[in-house]
């Protein structure tokens, strides 16, 4: 006679912690992705720091507000969603950043990398706790699933 055993939750716990891992490495490669095609196809501007808000109200991390002029002569404002405390630039300061032709809205500041690290990192810590069980959990949950 054939006993059947629980659902293997421990291993289930695995996985989903190792898929965690794996999604946010796969959000930090696309953003890294993207901007590296915009800086290799876009166009390099140059802008001034007109601005710093806050993302939240009454938190104190300040993102820039950059004013840029497009190839064609538009002025342009770009708000950034990457805030930092203390702030990463100065009022009036100049920066470099990237845009493309076709959506100017799309811009990529230079050197602000800021959510490839955040995303990048997050996946390596769940990866850690989980890589070391990764193959007797896949192999747990397919003799619990497929007998």
């Amino acid at each position: 006679m054939e006993t059947s055993k629980g659902i293997p939750g421990y291993e289930l716990f695995v996985l989903l912690f190792f898929s965690v891992g794996a999604v946010f490495i796969i959000i930090s490669y696309t953003t890294y992705r993207n901007s590296r095609n915009l800086i290799e196809n876009g166009i390099e501007t140059k802008g001034i720091v007109i601005d710093l808000h806050r993302l939240k109200p009454r938190e104190y991390p300040l993102a820039p507000s950059i004013r840029f002029f497009t190839k064609n002569g538009t002025e342009r404002i770009f708000h950034s969603s990457e805030a930092r405390n203390p702030p990463a630039y100065q009022l009036g300061e100049e920066v470099t950043l990237y845009y493309d032709p076709k959506d100017p809205a799309n811009v990529h500041l230079q050197g602000n990398y800021l959510l490839v690290y955040v995303f990048g990192g997050m996946g390596a810590v769940f990866w850690l706790f989980s890589i070391w069980g990764i193959g007797s959990a896949v192999k747990a949950v397919f003799q619990w699933l497929f007998g």
